[in-house]
């Protein structure tokens, strides 16, 4: 896990419907920590909070739920 993927990983998790509250449950952190964690306020998380996030990332791209979505044009 690098720090660096997390925002990452936290844009892919929002994206498939996860809530920050859901997010911080997990990570058993406070919603505002998620939320710094994605705009790059923390660049070095607790190693509880980054390890249950790329668990929770990792969980969703092996569901297969993660997929770019597509622009209707």
């Amino acid at each position: 896990m690098s720090a660096t993927d997390l925002p990452k990983k936290l844009d892919a998790l929002l994206g498939s419907g996860m809530t920050y509250k859901a997010i911080a449950e997990r990570a058993k952190c406070d919603i505002s920590t998620v939320f710094r964690i994605r705009n790059g306020q923390i660049s070095n998380p607790s190693y509880l909070a980054g390890t249950a996030i790329d668990q929770m990332h990792t969980e969703l791209t092996e569901s297969g739920k993660h997929s770019p979505k597509k622009s209707v044009a």
